[in-house]
């Protein structure tokens, strides 16, 4: 739905969205009145001016130069014109690579625009693996193997092996000389949740993250302190204090009180309380650096309300805005950007195009992902969607229309809708693989995390690719490289010993107990030499073992 915001597109024959034009019609006008437009609209409003009489007052240059234009929409596209006016443009596009302006507009660029003069570059032989493979996934090319570079398969048994499995990875690569965090990326097909899987997986193993897509807010120790002292600064009387929350000293929420400004009290408490050392203390350094952002961002806030006039600047509006964005984030909350200041990035496909990284992880290559079902909106069943002739994607389309937006062929179905997603969902793929300059790693898992197990199935784009490209081969084992792949392959050997006894019981087969009498023994020599850390794995083995057992303890 937001791309009738930013496009500016009128449904005139789906009643509902007829509706939802009409609700955000009336939203922009309310803004309007304020003073304030939304942001999708700014491109429409700076059309608006490129296209009047303040134009001269706004451009002074004597060429435009765009690039990645094969992701420019119909709007993106008009203010390009406007801008440029008689100035000379130059545009440079990439053939068989847009993923955004192929969700709502079918066929190459060049078959929506004119240009005085086009020219064709010349299209260069991949010069390693990976760039072979993402040509492979884009077109469906097969060239001579470039042998630069590596395209391994990671697989393991769940979703959640997978991840650890890429931590390992990653740590064995990290511990090569040269290498660093930020040399590597891991793409998901999706944003979102997807997204903060990894990163909270990642977090789990110690290794630092960054993303142009999430960020921290929701159960947040800081934020909690911040809106406990917000609402006692907000509340009319004592009755209206809440009675839960941190405690509060009293004659520094007074103080607070009496500054002017949000922002100023705000920024006063963060510091008169201690609050950077608290969190410096109490958090690991990853899990700190998200709370320094997360504090910044409730001063923001605070400031906003103190620049806006249809807004009171008061502590409870404040307070209001702060417990909505408080309550209806997740631990790991979606935003437009945040800032990249170290560690594996972890983002969604789009993302990460054009970029370049030494490593790339693109996880989840089962078939239920790559291509999985077409999906275009929350709001309403993709039969329904699919059958919206104005909807602000592509649904109505023919069989000559996906010859000529992609040129791959990846499924049997008879349907052009099926088959346009399908292809859409392969040129991910080429656009993840292509930002992997040295090594890339698809990943993907055998069983789905559901009651019964069932088989997941490799993508079919992964699978072809196995069968045409020579050098896509298995991963080799990295052997264990992080810490947690340390612990759970501890708390595995203990498993394993216990089972052996087991079963040499039931099954009338014969264990050496030496072997597995040395075995524990050497785990109780690591443990002690480990102090605290070993301490804490000797009591969840011990648990193991009274588990195994059958007893319980309190």
């Amino acid at each position: 739905m937001d791309t009738i915001s930013w496009q500016t597109i009128t449904p005139e024959e789906t009643p509902e969205l007829r509706e939802i034009t009409a609700a955000l019609d009336a939203f922009h006008e309310w803004l309007a009145e304020h003073d304030h437009i939304e942001r999708g609209q700014l491109i429409s409003e700076a059309l608006d001016v490129l296209t009047g009489d303040g134009r001269d007052a706004v451009v002074d240059f004597e060429a435009v130069l765009a690039v990645e234009f094969e992701e420019f929409f119909p709007l993106d596209r008009a203010y390009l014109d406007a801008l440029a006016g008689d100035s000379e443009l130059v545009c440079i596009a990439e053939e068989n690579a847009s993923v955004r302006r192929t969700w709502v507009e079918t066929g190459p660029v060049t078959d929506h625009v004119s240009f005085s003069e086009s020219r064709r570059g010349d299209s260069e032989t991949p010069s390693t693996r990976p760039a072979a493979t993402a040509a492979y996934f884009a077109e469906e090319t097969v060239s001579a193997d470039p042998e630069t570079g590596s395209v391994s398969v990671l697989a393991a048994d769940s979703s959640d092996e997978q991840l650890a499995e890429i931590a390992n990875e990653i740590e064995a690569l990290v511990a090569q000389q040269d290498w660093s965090y930020d040399d590597i990326a891991v793409a998901t097909k999706q944003s979102g949740s997807a997204v903060t899987d990894v990163i909270e997986a990642f977090e789990r193993s110690g290794i630092p993250t960054e993303s142009t897509t999430v960020t921290g807010f929701g159960d947040d120790p800081a934020i909690r302190e911040l809106l406990a002292v917000v609402r006692h600064l907000a509340a009319d009387d004592d009755d209206d204090v809440p009675g839960h929350g941190p405690d509060l000293d009293e004659e520094r929420v007074d103080r607070a009180a009496e500054i002017d400004g949000l922002e100023e009290a705000l920024r006063w408490w963060a510091t008169e309380s201690g609050l950077k050392a608290q969190i410096a203390e109490r958090a690991s350094p990853l899990d700190a650096r998200a709370e320094f952002g997360n504090v910044r961002r409730a001063f923001r806030m605070a400031a906003f309300l103190e620049d806006t006039e249809f807004m009171e600047a008061t502590w409870a509006s404040l307070a209001e805005m702060l417990e909505r964005a408080h309550e209806y984030a997740p631990q790991q909350n979606q935003t437009s950007a945040t800032e990249l200041d170290g560690g594996v990035r972890v983002d969604h496909l789009q993302a990460i195009k054009n970029e370049s990284f030494r490593a790339v992880f693109l996880v989840n290559l089962v078939d239920s992902e790559y291509p999985g079902d077409p999906f275009l909106s929350r709001l309403f069943p993709t039969e329904r969607v699919a059958s919206m002739p104005d909807y602000p994607g592509v649904t109505q389309l023919d069989d000559g229309e996906v010859g000529a937006t992609f040129p791959t062929t990846s499924t049997a179905s008879g349907r052009p809708f099926a088959q346009y997603h399908t292809e859409h969902a392969r040129r991910r793929l080429a656009v993840g693989a292509g930002a992997a300059s040295e090594r890339l790693y698809c990943c993907l898992y055998e069983f789905e995390d559901t009651a019964l197990e069932e088989r997941a199935q490799a993508s079919r784009f992964l699978t072809a690719a196995y069968d045409d490209l020579p050098w896509v081969t298995e991963a080799d084992d990295p052997g264990i490289t992080s810490e947690r792949a340390a612990e759970e392959y501890l708390l595995s050997r203990v498993d394993d010993a216990l089972a052996e006894v087991s079963r040499a019981t039931s099954q009338d087969v014969t264990v050496s107990l030496d072997e597995v009498e040395a075995e524990l023994g050497e785990i109780q020599e690591l443990l002690e030499r480990s102090g605290a850390r070993g301490e804490e794995l000797r009591k969840a083995l011990r648990a193991r073992v009274e588990l195994a057992t059958g007893e319980v303890r309190r």
